[in-house]
This record gives C-alpha cells, sequence and structure tokens, in this order.
C-alpha cells in the first residue's frame, strides 16, 4: 500500500486523507496464525511539516478465532487508531528515532500495517461474553446441553490438606 505525496511535498501544512482496502494473507506468529475474515480497511488523513509526514487514522478488520472456552470458531472484529510519522532517512535512522523512513515521493504504508496488526490484532477471544465453554469431565459443550458430570469446584492438588482438615476436625470432636 503506497501513497504518492509529491502534491503534499510541495504544500507544507495542507492535510490530505485517503482510504485504503487490501486483502491479507494469513500472518504466522510463532504457531498462532492471523486468519482474516475481511480485507484490512484504513482510514488515514496525513501532512507534510516540512521535514516530514505524520500520519494518522484507523486501521480495522476482521480475525477468524476459536473461543478460548468452547473452541468454536467465530469472527473477532478488531480496530487500531494509530498516529505515526516518516521521515526523509535511511531505515536505521529512521528505526533511531522511532519513524517509519519514505523514498522519493512515496509514502509505503506496509511495514507501519504489519506493525499495527502485529501489536493489536487480538490473539485470544471469546464468542460471546456469557459462554459457558466445556464440561472439564466429558467434553460437551456446555453452552448447548448441561451434562450429568460431577465437577467439583475445588483443586485435586489440595486433596491432601483437605483430607488432613477433616481429621483435625474430627479428632477435635472426640
Amino acid at each position: 500500500m503506497r501513497i504518492n505525496v509529491a502534491a503534499e511535498l510541495k504544500l507544507v501544512g495542507k492535510t490530505a486523507g485517503r482510504h485504503f482496502e487490501e486483502e491479507m494473507e494469513p500472518i504466522d506468529l510463532g504457531g498462532h496464525v492471523l486468519d482474516f475474515t475481511m480485507p484490512i480497511s484504513v482510514d488515514l488523513t496525513y501532512v507534510f511539516d516540512g521535514e516530514g509526514f505524520n500520519v494518522a487514522g484507523v486501521l480495522s478488520s476482521a480475525l477468524k478465532m476459536n473461543c478460548t472456552k468452547c473452541n468454536k470458531e467465530f469472527e473477532q472484529p478488531f480496530s487500531v487508531d494509530f498516529s505515526e510519522r516518516f521521515i526523509k532517512a535511511s531505515e536505521e535512522e529512521a528505526e533511531e528515532l522511532d519513524c517509519y523512513p519514505f523514498f522519493g515521493e512515496e509514502l509505503d504504508l506496509e511495514r507501519m500495517m504489519l506493525d499495527l496488526i502485529i501489536l493489536n490484532a487480538p490473539v485470544y477471544g471469546q464468542c460471546k461474553p456469557d459462554c459457558k465453554g466445556l464440561c472439564p469431565v466429558c467434553g460437551c459443550d456446555l453452552n448447548i446441553t448441561q451434562c450429568s458430570c460431577s465437577r467439583s469446584l475445588g483443586n485435586d492438588r489440595f486433596a491432601p490438606l483437605d483430607e488432613l482438615a477433616q481429621l483435625l476436625k474430627d479428632e477435635e470432636e472426640v
């Protein structure tokens, strides 16, 4: 995604705006895949201040995810507001100044978009706020059916302490 800024380079202080939509391939983040269900949408404004461009806007899309409680697949929309700076400099200089570089008369937004997605896209989510999840005993979806499994709220690691507490209580009663 590139913006031709030849006119803006001659008009210091003039604000311009653009809207883009771009299909994104899935992004692998070390075993976790960001799979987009709709194009990336970017609404932005930019202005040249004589030294560089200030670029601000909103990036939005939706991801295909699996619920952390019931493992059901669902679509999770996300949106991120951003404000970034582009300067006419080498990659190293721009990185040192925490900016993005631009060369010639174009702003290349690809790296900025990828950074925004990786840093802000949800990695985990729930299909709905009141998702009941899966039964830890039989694995049935508790949103659909109620099983008859016995699920204690206690932690099995503390069972020996519970037994000790019961022994002490019984001893006190004698």
